[in-house]
């Protein structure tokens, strides 16, 4: 397996410095750093063939929710709740799209308040042509993990993601207890 420098400094710097702080446990702290670190070097890689296409991951993200949505296309806030980011981030987003030709933004006929933005045939094309080379780098990326394997760390992502979720309030807590305010 390849290990790069970043990987094997934070690796190391963890097992040295971290039992000097109270809290500290090593399998805890490696496995977030690899999940974070994991989640960075995909991300780069896939990132670049993002952007031989125009697109970013949250670009992709919306043209794909607009894309298999409804036909009428989505409300921002709608939007907004799925990519979990700021209603300014998704205007910010829509408006990208708009700029492009990939996004069409619809007023409720029935609603004159209520915004839609609706997938352009362009952007399908476009979906056409790069998520078939987008799914595929995926596919090599991954290529020497089994599908049980895979299956496997699907599921260990699942209970990561609800641990976090049970716990975050806790984890909040016990920041503002050790972090009080400076006036």
């Amino acid at each position: 397996m390849l290990e790069d420098r970043r990987e094997t400094y934070y690796h190391n710097r963890v097992r040295e410095a971290g039992p000097q702080y109270a809290g500290f446990d090593l399998p805890s702290v490696e496995m977030a750093l690899s999940l974070l670190y994991t989640y960075d070097v995909m991300l780069q890689i896939l990132g670049r063939s993002m952007s031989e296409y125009g697109l970013s991951k949250s670009t992709v993200n919306v043209l794909m929710l607009l894309r298999h949505g409804p036909p009428e296309g989505m409300q921002l806030h709608e939007i907004g709740e799925l990519l979990l980011v700021s209603r300014a981030n998704v205007t910010g987003l829509i408006d990208h799209l708009e700029e492009k030709g990939y996004v069409n933004r619809v007023v409720d006929e029935q609603d004159r308040r209520a915004r839609y933005a609706r997938i352009t045939r362009k952007a399908e094309v476009l979906l056409d042509e790069f998520m078939p080379i987008h799914y595929g780098r995926m596919k090599t990326l991954l290529q020497d993990l089994s599908s049980e394997e895979k299956q496997e760390a699907l599921h260990l992502l699942k209970k990561i993601r609800s641990s976090v979720h049970a716990h975050a309030a806790e984890s909040e807590a016990q920041r503002s207890i050790a972090c009080p305010t400076v006036e």
